[in-house]
């Protein structure tokens, strides 16, 4: 069932130029997201580096009994051994709100001298369901884990401890005995986050669009000078269309498919002008062959009318049928040759077979066979003949005709013998066709 089309059949340019839109658009729908993850993880360990330096520098000034004033420079929380909160920067202590999502304090075994959280720092992690976050600044849309680190400090005096100063409702420094603080440093996420949120807005709303666009007229315009050989390989044949066969179409120098069409529009045209020769020789050939039966017959038939008393009509219509033979024999020979030809332009396994299969052809039985149908003939000549064996590849009814022809024209012009001599030499076959006749002056 056809189905009507809707729209207009598009063109090699406009489809090349919609492949590469596709294509480009395709590509930066993967690599939008790639490059933001890969901008994201960069980012998120720069600011993993940038935790570690805080937490070092963290802990130096909590055991000097630095100010308030110079802290806050990073997220952080200092933890007593309690778990109370004796100072932060940028974090909110949610216990108020929701004591499960505190910080995770360390046990009090894991204060201990012999626990391996004693001096060192790990990575943690806290799920913050939906609506909550460390800090303000950072998105509360759907849950998220962030990333802290800990570190357990030497034991810091309480002398130390006095001197920082307590902000918020948490516990006094002040009355405080020696202790252990545990730290925590926020790896803020937020820098990557904005920074790879900008970066994948501006891919896919900005670049991409424009890029893809770019592309496609750049596809366009290649196509197009791809294409130029095929436009002067039309413009040549329109011309061929014209009259001109001897024009032939450029050919590009670079070895592709388009080359490859050259050539072969060039072979076609070769063969159609060496067709139109052939035609044009053939219809020569047959006008030059016809004339002399057709005048002869003619001379034959206004002498008896214009006499018709005194003519011999059984011989005037004898010699009418003997010129009619000829133009018979004629028109047989010039559709034998259109035949032949056709079939040479054919491939070998689609050729015509009204000419005869090819196989093998026994050229002495041949000849025998047709000097054996000459002895019966209504002229009395005698017929010679030496025959060697001989066997030809091909269609017998040409090599019939052949001989046809020269045995047709010795015996016309022959006073009363015709030789015929048949010799293999070398692979080749010679065919002779003598009479006793006074030949051609």
């Amino acid at each position: 069932m056809l189905v009507p089309r809707r729209w207009p059949a598009l063109g090699v340019r406009a489809r090349a130029a919609g492949a590469a839109l596709i294509a480009s658009a395709l590509a930066f729908a993967v690599a939008t997201p790639l490059v933001g993850h890969i901008v994201r993880v960069r980012l998120e360990h720069a600011a993993l580096e940038q935790g570690w330096a805080a937490i070092a520098d963290l802990e130096a000034r909590v055991r000097a009994g630095a100010g308030g004033g110079e802290f806050q420079n990073y997220s952080y929380a200092v933890l007593a051994q309690d778990g109370r909160w004796l100072r932060s920067a940028n974090l909110e202590d949610p216990r108020d709100t929701d004591p499960a999502l505190g910080l995770p304090a360390l046990s009090p075994d894991q204060y201990s001298t012999d626990s391996p959280h004693r001096l060192g720092t790990d990575l943690v992690t806290v799920r913050y369901p939906n609506g909550h976050a460390p800090h303000y600044r950072l998105p509360t849309a759907g849950p998220r884990t962030y990333r802290f680190l800990r570190k357990l400090t030497e034991p810091v005096s309480a002398a130390r401890l006095a001197q920082l100063p307590p902000n918020g409702p948490r516990a006094d420094p002040a009355n405080l005995p020696d202790q252990q603080l545990l730290l925590y440093v926020l790896i803020d996420p937020l820098t990557g986050d904005e920074t790879a949120a900008t970066l994948t807005r501006v891919l896919a709303y900005d670049v991409a669009p424009a890029t893809s666009l770019f592309v496609a007229l750049i596809a366009w315009l290649a196509t197009g000078l791809a294409l130029r050989p095929v436009e002067s390989i039309r413009r040549q044949m329109a011309a061929v269309r014209g009259g001109a066969f001897h024009e032939r179409v450029p050919v590009p120098r670079a070895r592709d498919g388009i080359h490859r069409l050259a050539r072969t529009t060039n072979d076609t045209l070769d063969r159609l002008q060496h067709a139109l020769d052939e035609q044009r020789r053939l219809v020569a050939d047959a006008s030059h062959e016809l004339r002399s039966p057709l005048a002869a017959l003619r001379s034959s038939l206004e002498v008896p009318l214009a006499h018709p008393a005194s003519a011999d009509w059984p011989t005037v219509v004898r010699g009418a049928l003997t010129d009619a033979e000829r133009l018979q024999d004629l028109a047989d020979d010039l559709l034998l040759l259109a035949r032949a030809e056709r079939d040479t332009d054919r491939p070998a396994d689609t050729a015509d077979t009204d000419a005869g299969a090819v196989d093998a052809v026994d050229l002495h039985d041949l000849i025998a066979e047709q000097l054996a149908e000459r002895h019966y003939g209504g002229r009395e000549l005698t017929y010679e003949s030496e025959l060697d064996d001989a066997v030809l590849t091909g269609r017998e009814t040409l090599p019939a005709r052949l001989v046809r022809n020269l045995l047709d024209n010795a015996a016309r012009h022959a006073d009363g013998r015709v030789a015929v001599t048949l010799a293999v030499a070398d692979g080749w076959a010679q065919l002779t066709v003598e009479d006793d006749g006074p030949g051609i002056p």
